[in-house]
């Protein structure tokens, strides 16, 4: 599966696996740690992993999804063991997947104090990732009378999430601490909907949990966006904990995720003056062993971009927001030095132009770094590149003149999609091959809205990119673009300006524009700069537990198998609701559920799924 990211980041879900009657978003990764394989789907059609994906959806439309399944189909339990897999392939790949959140519905045992787990290493590396977990508190309790919370939302490298009803009070059975509870979420009568319409009413805190990942990935987004980095755990919570809303029990808050999200965006850095800049590099090498010369391009020690270069001389060009006025340090770092059956691999670079300005490498304000750029082994500049190294240009304030003020820019992508497999079609928005944030279409033609900045007065590439086709028991998962509309300007997908790039946003098999992309590819529009008039003003950068019998103990008094903190009841949404101490699945109906999963089978036929084939 691609390792793509959604605009709000990738959340991982470690649970009991997913089933095709409900909405997975868009799936980005899958793996099953306790079959060992990559399916994660299961018979069930309403399996607790999928229902805490749903919800997670409903709360956070743009996440990716990665689903770590880590118990076997029936749920029952998980072993710590693979949990503590699921986690380390999470510390892993944290970076490769843009992972923001790790959703952990899972539980056992009751702490008063902090506690360490056999997870708790992951669990801290993960924090000083900023990928924030958060874990259910629980569903064992009393009424309030002892003050615990489960093993693992004890773990102070994580967030831990106490069951609210929604208006300052808790239900009976959640699981609270005054020292150890981090925030308090809705988790009774949770309404989470399914793919054919129908209504699910859920309770317990693995439903308070979703809703507390779904705003860590959104308040994630959005700081990234004003700041150019993540929330820490005690950012985010210190944001939670002033934007939220005291309950009636002393110490406690409930989470307001638009309160939250509304100070951030009142806490944009203070506007600095921009400078758009080009850097092209002109640059050739020499291969070894059948591989060419690599290089990164920094700015300040920050990576821009990257090339593969061959014999043949050439421009690599690359696009930064720099600060205006001010000098920098352009540098182009040679990093697979080698030799080869004596071939010898060497970078030549020849020219490197900073908006327009033109830099020899062997120019007075040019030095080689060799080795690593550390100040060390710094010799004159030089064209040709023999060992692995930083060619560094001292590019003066001048070459980063102020540009205008940014365009404030709107884009609204109309669009339709026919699913295939139960998932719906997803497209990212690009401008200038920037992701911009992505979208999830359903079969009903609908308005997507963005909002960025531009540079102004000068023509952009607005690019609509379809990312996840495929074609799962003769379903054609596709994109239909009806419209895009740029600052009021709207663009037929057939216009005279738009192309198709079909597969990777290459220049390559382009196409005229069409509205059907049937193949993974980029609709894009040629947008004029008449289109992004200049704003006014500087730029900126911007239940209890499942009723099972108790768990074979360590010495210690850890569970050895974790369970769900499953909702005391799942239902079909109803003007009236009976009591809630019925357990999961009594309160539908065994027939009408399997009915459901087989009408199923006429629609989104998947051969991961038993009861579609009777």
């Amino acid at each position: 599966m691609s390792n793509s990211s959604a605009s709000a980041g990738n959340v991982v879900v470690i649970d009991s696996g997913l089933s095709s009657a409900w909405n997975t978003g868009r799936l980005v990764y899958q793996h099953d740690f306790y079959g060992n394989d990559n399916d994660v789907m299961v018979a069930n059609a309403n399996t607790h992993g999928a229902l805490v994906t749903a919800e997670i959806l409903e709360n956070a439309p743009d996440v990716g999804i990665i689903a770590l399944k880590v118990m076997p189909d029936d749920g029952s339990g998980a072993s710590e063991a693979n949990i503590e897999k699921a986690l380390q392939w999470v510390v892993a790949n944290a970076d490769a997947y843009n992972i923001t959140a790790v959703n952990l519905s899972l539980g056992g045992g009751a702490q008063t104090t902090a506690a360490t787990t056999t997870i708790s290493d992951e669990l801290a590396a993960l924090a000083a990732k900023r990928v924030l977990t958060v874990a259910a508190a629980g569903n064992s309790g009393d009424g309030g009378a002892t003050q615990t919370v489960s093993s693992y939302a004890a773990d102070v490298n994580q967030i831990c999430v106490s069951a609210s009803t929604g208006d300052g009070a808790f239900p009976s059975w959640a699981q609270r601490s005054p020292s150890l509870t981090d925030v308090c979420a809705d988790g009774t009568d949770v309404r989470i909907t399914n793919l054919s319409g129908v209504t699910y009413t859920a309770n317990g805190s693995s439903f308070a949990a979703p809703a507390v990942t779904a705003a860590v990935a959104r308040a994630q987004q959005a700081w990234v966006e004003q700041t150019g980095t993540r929330l820490t755990q005690s950012e985010f919570l210190d944001l939670a904990r002033s934007t939220g809303k005291a309950m009636g029990t002393a110490g406690y808050f409930e989470l307001d995720t638009d309160a939250l999200l509304a100070k951030i965006a009142q806490s944009a850095p203070v506007p600095t003056a921009q400078s758009a800049t080009t850097i092209t590099v002109n640059a050739s090498g020499a291969p070894a062993g059948g591989v060419n010369a690599h290089f990164n391009l920094l700015v300040d020690g920050k990576t821009v971009g990257q090339a593969t270069v061959d014999s043949a001389a050439k421009d690599y060009s690359f696009t930064a927001n720099l600060t205006a006025d001010q000098a920098h340090k352009v540098q182009v770092q040679y990093d697979n030095d080698g030799f080869v059956n004596g071939q010898d691999r060497n970078l030549f670079v020849n020219k490197v132009t900073i908006n327009g300005t033109a830099h020899s490498p062997a120019a007075a304000n040019v030095t080689y770094d060799k080795g690593a750029l550390d100040g060390k082994d710094v010799v004159k500049g030089q064209s040709s590149m023999w060992w692995g190294g930083t060619l560094v240009v001292d590019a003066p304030a001048k070459d980063f003149p102020v540009q205008a003020a940014p365009a404030n820019t709107t884009i609204t992508v109309n669009a339709s999609g026919a699913a295939a497999g139960g998932v719906n079609a997803h497209f990212n928005l690009l401008v200038d091959g920037k992701a911009i944030g992505g979208a999830t279409v359903g079969t009903a033609a609908k308005d997507f809205t963005f909002a960025t900045n531009l540079t102004a007065d000068q023509a952009h590439k607005v690019q609509v990119q379809y990312d996840n086709d495929a074609m799962v028991n003769g379903q054609d998962r596709s994109l239909f673009v009806n419209k895009v509309t740029i600052n009021g300007h709207a663009v037929a997908p057939t216009a005279s300006n738009v192309t198709y790039d079909k597969g990777a946003l290459d220049g390559k098999d382009v196409v005229k524009g069409q509205a059907g992309l049937w193949w993974n590819g980029t609709l894009v529009v040629d947008a004029d700069k008449s289109w992004f008039p200049s704003a006014a003003g500087t730029g900126a950068v911007a239940s209890a537990l499942s009723a099972s019998p108790p768990a074979a103990q360590h010495a210690d008094g850890q569970d050895t198998v974790w369970q769900h903190l499953v909702a005391q009841r799942l239902e079909a949404a109803a003007p009236l609701h009976a009591d809630h101490g019925a357990s999961l699945y009594d309160a539908v109906p065994p027939l009408d559920a399997y009915a459901h999963a087989a009408a199923l089978a006429e629609h989104h036929p998947d051969p991961l799924h038993p009861l579609d084939a009777a």
